[in-house]
């Protein structure tokens, strides 16, 4: 054990990696040992049925007190708007709402491009493979990374530093002083000025917090779960969440 804080520990060389203790994971515990005992239906994070129509259809209704991650306001207001109908709707749910993608202006035209209002257009071609997935929106670190290394040249070592700056504290000192050599290697690669503003801006933007698609998966399947057990053991649900 060391006492170290996390950039000495990253510093040093050592693997580095967040374990949340989630309150959630203990109610879709006590769920599923409710379920077992009253129902006598056996489930588990694993088991449990994937791609259930009346969840989504519960879920674009934002009937989602409770539900992991999808019961802030915000997030009650953009699931009729997302309407999910898959998994991966949730992971875009999930990474949508973060201060990252809001305060880089991903939101309106991400939902805009889904309901098939907007074209789904990157600004340049040498995006499509970073943004391709996502409709022409940055959601998630990765692709800020991915950005870098296709639109400025970057070293995926280069790409890592960045990525290292957006989620340090200072962060925003950090990505300024990147800023000049991502703006270099995007006008070396035809880049008009105004194109490489705006990807610089929301890289900046991501330093105020945005997922990496690896944890906003993860989550999704904790969305998808608790909403899978409210929508059909509710009262076992209930009882887990006020137990915890």
């Amino acid at each position: 054990m060391l006492q170290w804080d996390k950039e000495s520990v990253a510093g040093a060389g050592l693997v580095k990696i967040d374990l949340l203790g989630l309150g959630m994971l203990a109610a879709l515990h006590d769920t599923c040992d409710l379920v077992a005992r009253h129902h006598g239906r056996h489930y588990d994070l694993a088991t449990v049925p994937d791609d259930d129509a009346g969840v989504y259809a519960m879920l674009r209704r934002a009937d989602t007190v409770g539900v992991f991650q999808v019961e802030s306001r915000a997030q009650m207001a953009t699931l009729p708007r997302l309407k999910p109908d898959h998994f991966y709707d949730l992971v875009v749910e999930v990474a949508l709402i973060r201060p990252g993608p809001i305060q880089g202006g991903s939101v309106h035209p991400y939902l805009r491009r889904r309901a098939g209002v907007e074209p789904a257009d990157c600004p340049h071609p040498l995006m499509e493979n970073a943004l391709g997935k996502t409709l022409g929106v940055p959601l998630f670190q990765e692709q800020m990374m991915q950005l870098a290394i296709d639109c400025a040249g970057f070293t995926p070592a280069e790409a890592d530093r960045l990525r290292q700056a957006m989620g340090a504290k200072r962060s925003h000192e950090r990505v300024a002083r990147l800023r000049q050599r991502l703006l270099d290697g995007m006008a070396a690669r035809g880049i008009p000025q105004e194109v490489a503003e705006d990807v610089y801006l929301k890289i900046e933007a991501f330093s105020n917090y945005g997922f990496p698609e690896s944890h906003a998966i993860s989550f999704a399947y904790l969305v998808y779960a608790s909403a899978w057990l409210k929508y059909h053991y509710p009262a076992a649900f209930t009882c887990a969440l006020l137990a915890n």
